[in-house]
């Protein structure tokens, strides 16, 4: 370890603008070959040593160093690990065509996915699961006491009830043990690839009885779980399941909708149509879930401009707006009624310049800028799938490809910037944004609730409003896509930092209005954000902590370190506002919105370990809710 000693002080010792992952690569090879060494140091050998030099106070911390040596340090970028836990196989009611058949695995899922192998290897037990991926991402110095939990097979709700509430126990069971089980864990960091560890004796521990016991026990445990995500389909979406849900803690769903061509449906056998989409959103909206739909282009009789109109459709029509998405191409995998179709030559998959053309038109004139891609591919082995567009770096090329022409030519930066605030209202002060938020979104109460259910596809598109008094509109960005994925605040350089302001962004919804309430820059990268819902009182689910005039909010999110950073100020009279934070200004402006338009109380799905941060704030827990009187 002292022998890495002078490559740690060569590393911190690089300027700003030469820190980089191969300026590293670099320096760790020059040391290999002063040192005569046949092999170049591993990053994990090297933040070791960077961790004892800290510890030892020989160095000051450095998150950027963290940064350039973490193996894949996106996993951890906003302090929050995410774990990928997998049901056990199970019987699934629904036929859809492409939907793999690996018998070792819960349906849809192929026992080559690195989840997948994880799930298997531990024999689908949700305790061994995250034993494991807690105590891999910890022997690679990730941070584990936040952790975003997902609960992975699309047809969740057709388990038994008394085998989702004993698995889910399990998952916070985990948690609130790890440190327990690493008691038990010997490590080995001698290798040149990676830590290795054995277990030094049988580990036996007692977990409390009821889920609920788990679930309070979780509060205060040292890896608290931060969002819980469960996969549905649509007709599974109940009020009895949602209710079910909640009562586990979950707060995000994610559902498969795939397309939005009532025919594709049926050729495909996905055994819904689209009213069952509609229903669904609009009930995980009344709810206050946050939704992650899967989008699948290429399937069984669509072609490229019907998927290319599944999207317009997803994000024009109040009824869907999709808060996430995943973007997965359709894969033909053997032993599939797909498979028979594409070797009877019925079925053609969609070729690579189709989906690129797709890709580039649902990133340039479709995505809005409050939802999030989250995926452009299924994490498929190619060896496994028999026929799809076959590009594994698709993004990458594609978007390669699109910074190029932003950098060459201003007038198509223009053009796709001026999406984020076409209709963009600046506000000197919060009292005069205030104000016009008093208005309801382009219609009265009266005549929007006289409406009929169809006469309600009317959407008037976004409003943004902002406490702002300029936008740089020519200078260069590292972003060409407006998702939130794309503006998050870690792309920002350096040298580019600016104050943040508050920008709100305003659409309609199923349930009548919503406001995306967001920390930008004057580049237009994202620091954080939330998601307000003003939901009609008059369809409102009237269930206790989500009943009438109760707005509600969905997601509340600051990225990585940026709460840390000095919090802006805008109008003279908000002065105090400084010493808030981001996450508290959202808040308060969320509060100040549904306030005016007279809700009379705020609610907030929540997470187990984020009930704290609300109730310094002043909210009481209601049941799974953190609720506030107005």
């Amino acid at each position: 370890m002292k022998k890495l000693h002078p490559l740690i002080h060569s590393i911190l010792s690089l300027s700003k603008a030469k820190r980089s992952r191969d300026e590293v690569v670099k320096l760790k090879r020059s040391w290999a070959k002063a040192n005569w060494e046949n092999k170049v140091p591993t990053n994990l050998q090297v933040l070791k040593t960077f961790y004892w030099l800290r510890t030892a106070g020989e160095i000051e911390d450095n998150d950027w160093i963290e940064w350039l040596l973490k193996k894949r340090w996106i996993r951890s970028q906003s302090w929050i690990v995410a774990v990928q836990v997998l049901t056990k196989p199970f019987w699934c009611p629904w036929k859809c065509i492409f939907c793999p058949n690996d018998a070792t695995m819960p349906k849809s899922y192929i026992n080559t996915q690195p989840w997948a192998m994880r799930a298997l290897l531990n024999q689908f037990d949700p305790y061994k699961q995250v034993y494991n991926r807690l105590l891999s991402l910890t022997l690679t110095w990730h941070k584990t006491d936040k952790i975003e939990m997902i609960v992975l097979w699309g047809t969740w709700d057709v388990y038994p009830k008394t085998y989702k509430t004993e698995f889910i126990k399990g998952l916070y069971d985990a948690c609130n043990t790890f440190l327990a089980f690493m008691d038990h864990i010997e490590v080995d960091f001698s290798s040149d690839k990676s830590a290795r560890y054995t277990v030094t004796e049988n580990f036996d521990v007692q977990y409390p009885k009821s889920v609920d016991e788990s679930i309070r026990i979780n509060e205060t445990s040292p890896n608290r779980v931060i969002w819980l995500t469960i996969e549905t389909r649509p007709e599974y979406v109940t009020h009895e399941n949602c209710q079910f849900r909640r009562s586990l803690w979950v707060t995000r769903v994610e559902m498969g909708i795939q397309t939005l061509h009532n025919p594709v449906h049926v050729a495909n056998v996905r055994g819904h149509n689209n009213e069952a989409i509609r229903i669904a959103m609009h009930m995980l909206r009344q709810y206050g879930f946050k939704i992650s739909n899967h989008y699948m282009p290429g399937l069984y009789t669509s072609t490229p401009e019907m998927d290319e109109e599944t999207f317009k459709i997803a994000f024009s029509t109040p009824w869907i707006k999709s808060d996430e998405l995943k973007f997965y191409p359709t894969a033909v995998i053997p032993n599939t009624p797909l498979y028979d179709l594409f070797k009877s030559w019925e079925y053609t998959p969609i070729k690579d310049e189709d989906l690129v053309s797709l890709i580039r038109v649902f990133k340039t004139e479709i995505i809005p800028p409050y939802a999030r891609i989250k995926r452009l591919a299924r994490d498929f082995d190619t060896n496994e799938v028999v026929a799809w567009a076959n590009t594994p770096n698709l993004r990458q090329l594609v978007m390669n490809d699109m910074e190029k022409e932003y950098n060459n030519d201003k007038h198509i930066r223009h053009k796709q910037y001026s999406r984020l605030g076409d209709d963009l209202t600046a506000y000197a002060t919060e009292k005069k944004l205030l104000d016009k938020l008093k208005v309801p979104y382009s219609w009265e109460i009266e005549i929007y609730t006289s409406l009929s259910w169809e006469d309600r596809e009317i959407d008037n598109g976004i409003e943004t409003f902002c406490i702002w008094e300029w936008f740089d509109i020519d200078a260069k960005r590292n972003f060409v896509c407006l998702c939130t994925r794309c503006r998050e605040y870690r792309h920002v350089e350096t040298w580019s930092l600016r104050i943040p302001f508050m920008v709100v962004r305003r659409y309609r919804s199923s349930n009548w209005e919503e406001l995306f309430l967001s920390m930008e820059d004057s580049y237009w990268y994202l620091y954080g954000f939330t998601r307000l819902l003003l939901p009609d009182p008059w369809t409102s689910v009237d269930y206790l902590w989500v009943e009438q005039w109760k707005a509600l909010i969905r997601e509340l999110h600051v990225y990585w370190n940026v709460a840390q950073l000095n919090a802006p100020v805008w109008g003279k009279e908000s002065n105090t506002a400084q010493s808030k934070g981001f996450w508290g200004q959202l808040m308060e402006m969320a509060e100040k919105i549904a306030s005016i338009r007279w809700y009379e109380a705020l609610s907030v799905i929540s997470g187990v370990w984020v009930k704290w941060y609300y109730e310094k704030i002043w909210y009481s827990r209601e049941w799974t809710y953190m609720v506030k009187d107005l």
